[in-house]
């Protein structure tokens, strides 16, 4: 999938060795004895205290966490679904609401929860972002997912070419986007619109990608997916060895070509 690309991307930064999407899940969700033995011990200190005290804030959103962490997301839900009701501007509580709603298939519940994050959010979060954008694609509405990253891109051209306003520095944190940049949306709105089956506008996204940081492999990366999923398996591996090349300018860890 092209969204891989991101997945590599964020790998090969921090160091990591870059694993197929499926691959990458199941290691991430695997605990250890150990691990497993730790989370049930915090859950059952944040029972005790529900137990008492069953409108308890902390102890609502920590056995919450410990749930997710542990994979069972439907108590998880349930949880959450009584701590967005007292924490209404919360987006952190919305944004774990979206993500257990996603594990659980329920991809419109999700995308309404990832959507209110992001309305009571101060900033523009990635994980926000990228969690609203698949949760519109697993839920078969893509349209609505290249709109809003549109809007998105739009947002980040207006403040690139306005410029901080000297007036504004007061309110500055409050307006600025946070862990974003136009690469990370560009390679989201690639992917959606890959998605809704418009590959010829996905290619146009990252060729402009290319075009604009023909130093940065993502651009490449994703291009060669895209391309090899359909059908054109010589120019797919053409950006995979840019891809590879640009990569490994900056890190020993490079995304694969298979």
């Amino acid at each position: 999938m092209p969204f891989f690309a991101q997945n590599a991307a964020v790998n090969c930064h921090q160091g990591k060795s870059v694993n197929p999407p499926e691959e990458a899940a199941v290691i991430d969700k695997k605990l250890s004895r150990e691990q497993k033995a730790i989370l049930e011990t915090r859950l059952a200190q944040f029972e005790a205290t529900l137990s008492t005290s069953p409108e308890d804030e902390t102890a609502l959103e920590g056995a919450a966490v410990t749930l997710t962490e542990l994979g069972d997301y439907a108590r998880a839900t349930s949880l959450l679904q009584e701590l967005v009701k007292v924490k209404t501007s919360d987006p952190e509580v919305f944004r774990l609401l979206g993500e257990v709603k996603y594990e659980l298939k329920d991809y419109d519940g999700s995308a309404a929860a990832y959507k209110l994050s992001a309305a009571v959010s101060k900033d523009v979060d990635f994980e926000v972002l990228r969690g609203y954008t698949n949760a519109l694609l697993a839920a078969k509405r893509p349209a609505e997912a290249v709109q809003f990253l549109l809007s998105c891109r739009e947002r980040l051209n207006m403040e690139r070419s306005t410029g901080p306003d000297p007036m504004a520095e007061s309110s500055k944190m409050e307006t600025e986007p946070q862990n974003l940049d136009r690469i990370q949306v560009d390679l989201l709105l690639g992917k959606a619109y890959s998605d809704w089956g418009h590959v010829s506008d996905a290619v146009a996204i990252y060729d402009q990608l290319i075009s604009s940081n023909p130093n940065d492999f993502r651009g490449y990366l994703a291009k060669g997916i895209i391309l090899k999923e359909n059908g054109n398996v010589g120019d797919a591996e053409r950006m995979f060895i840019q891809a590879k090349r640009w990569c490994c300018a900056g890190s020993i860890f490079c995304p694969g070509e298979s």
